[in-house]
Formats: structure tokens, sequence, C-alpha cells
């Protein structure tokens, strides 16, 4: 069965940012597929409904995604079927929301009206899937005055937060921050692993 990697940006980004990892999973013999979407146009599920229509409608489907696009990741993979559903890679994704999304409300005229979901709350059932989560501690510490965010975080997103529902051994966590964690050689590499093996190599 052919194997694709739906590969997926975050909030205010674009599909370049994703490339680098890009080539890594197509060097790892996987079919890859860098979506770009409006992501500060349109509320959450909206954003799911745009990008489900453009996932192909054969083969097994992996995703990748970086912050809001680890969510759509999710959602996405929940929308298939259990035949065609592959593994789900998370990056920095904020499966509790994130203390700075409240703290940003300001912006949202200019981020769009996913920002508004991306404040704090409970997350949701994600049983069903393979997920392998990665999470990023290099923020400063005294950046939580800005930030709101309490414990070890990438700068945007906590690590409980990016860590999810996840079970032991497909949680990772790394030195890196938010903006450019996707870029990072070690990260990539985590990618790679998850989604070849369904675990990470350092876990």
């Amino acid at each position: 069965m052919e194997e694709t990697v739906i590969i997926l940006h975050g909030l205010g980004r674009r599909g370049a940012s994703m490339r680098k990892l890009a080539t890594a999973i197509e060097a790892a013999g996987f079919q890859d597929m860098v979506l770009d979407y409006p992501s500060t146009s349109h509320a959450i599920e909206t954003l799911v409904d745009v990008l489900f229509q453009q996932l192909p409608s054969h083969g097994r489907l992996h995703f990748v995604g970086h912050s809001l696009g680890g969510i759509l990741a999710k959602k996405l993979a929940k929308r298939l079927d259990t035949s065609q559903r592959g593994r789900v890679v998370q990056i920095g994704a904020p499966n509790f929301g994130s203390e700075l999304a409240a703290r940003a409300g300001v912006f949202s005229k200019v981020m769009g009206p996913a920002l508004a979901e991306l404040h704090p709350h409970e997350g949701e059932d994600d049983t069903t899937l393979d997920i392998g989560a990665i999470g990023g501690t290099a923020a400063i510490a005294a950046y939580s005055l800005i930030t709101g965010i309490d414990g070890e975080n990438d700068g945007k997103v906590s690590l409980r937060s990016a860590f999810g529902h996840a079970p032991e051994g497909k949680k990772l966590a790394l030195p890196v921050t938010h903006s450019l964690m996707m870029q990072d050689k070690r990260v990539i590499k985590a990618v790679t692993d998850f989604l070849q093996f369904g675990r990470f190599s350092d876990t």
C-alpha cells in the first residue's frame, strides 16, 4: 500500500516552513504532501473541512503537523477510515491549548478565529490514534512572566500541552523553541523515526 505523509504548517506560517522536514520524510521512503492552508482565515473545524477535501483517496495516510498543524493532523486522521489511517506526529501542538493564546487575544483580528480556540482546555479523546508527540523545553524561565506558561515549554506551548494524552514511549522532549523546532535536525530525526517505527529512538 502506498504511504503518504501529509505535512501541515502552523498558525500564520506557510508550507515552505516545513520543506526541510518534507525532504527528510521523502528520503525515509515516504511520499510527502505539504499542504498550504489559510490558517488565519477560519475556525479549526472549517480548516479541517478545507484540508480533508485535499487528501488522497487511496493509500495509507500519515500526518505530521507543527503547532496548529498538529491539532489539525489528529482531527483529519480521525475522519479517515481505519484502513487508511496511519501515524500522527505532532510537533509543539497545543493539545491542551496555550496560556499565550489567551494573552494574545488582542491579535485575533490578525491571527484569525483559530487563535481563540487555542485557549487552555482539557483536550480531547485521542485514544483511537497512534500519536507521537514532540515538545520543546528551550524557553527561558523568565519569559513565563510574559507568556503566562508555567513549567517547561517552548516559548508558546507547555510541554504538558504538547504531550497531550500521548502514552509513555510516544512522547519526546527536546531543547528547542516553538518557532524553529520543525527545522531542527533532532526533531526531524524523531519525526522520521516515529513514522517508520512507531516510536522515538530516545524513549
